[in-house]
């Protein structure tokens, strides 16, 4: 791994531990062994790293929606859920969570980015739940763009959850329910769904 990646893969680190305020660039360097202005030459402010980060994550989002585009929708949001519970199980949080505790002392850059990423995600479920909807897989008393929200928001509050305590088999609880309230009862192919 060279110096670059190591700057990143440790800032990603401490900002899923610890949260955005928590460190400095120095605190950075003295884990990995350099000097601050290494870190200045790839990432000039604490901000371009971070938005670096937030993309990135995107990006991993992105990919696993590619990887499973092809899926029914029930299992795509199934995957979605596990995603962020296996994140809770590990004790990590998405840079939404990390980040949101400090938006109001953060860079107007990050916020941006951090807006577009959590647009993305809730547009991404949006369109998950419309296609659930037109297929007959799910049953939603919402509309889709509220709903998405709404399960956004209960997914990136796991990891805090799990940081409170909470056991992991509430995670799975809280999956069942989450499609519980989705599925329509009695659909051939929303009968494994409802079971995982």
């Amino acid at each position: 791994m060279n110096t670059k990646e190591k700057i990143f893969y440790t800032c990603a680190e401490m900002l899923s531990d610890i949260g955005f305020n928590a460190f400095s660039f120095h605190d950075i360097a003295k884990n990995i062994g350099i000097k601050t202005s290494s870190i200045h030459y790839y990432f000039p402010t604490k901000a371009d790293l971070i938005v670096a980060i937030i993309r990135y994550s995107q990006n991993e989002q992105i990919t696993l929606f590619t990887s499973i585009s092809e899926k029914m929708p029930q299992e795509k949001l199934a995957i979605l859920i596990d995603f962020y519970v296996d994140l809770a199980d590990s004790g990590k949080m998405c840079p939404i969570v990390a980040i949101s505790s400090d938006m109001k002392d953060i860079d107007l850059n990050i916020k941006l980015e951090l807006r577009r990423f959590y647009d993305f995600l809730s547009d991404w479920l949006r369109s998950t739940l419309e296609e659930g909807i037109s297929k007959h897989h799910f049953a939603c008393g919402q509309l889709p763009a509220e709903k998405s929200i709404e399960i956004l928001n209960i997914l990136v509050m796991l990891p805090i959850l799990s940081r409170l305590g909470k056991d992991t088999g509430s995670f799975a609880s809280i999956k069942k329910s989450l499609m519980d309230n989705l599925l329509i009862k009695g659909h051939p192919e929303n009968i494994n769904s409802a079971n995982q």
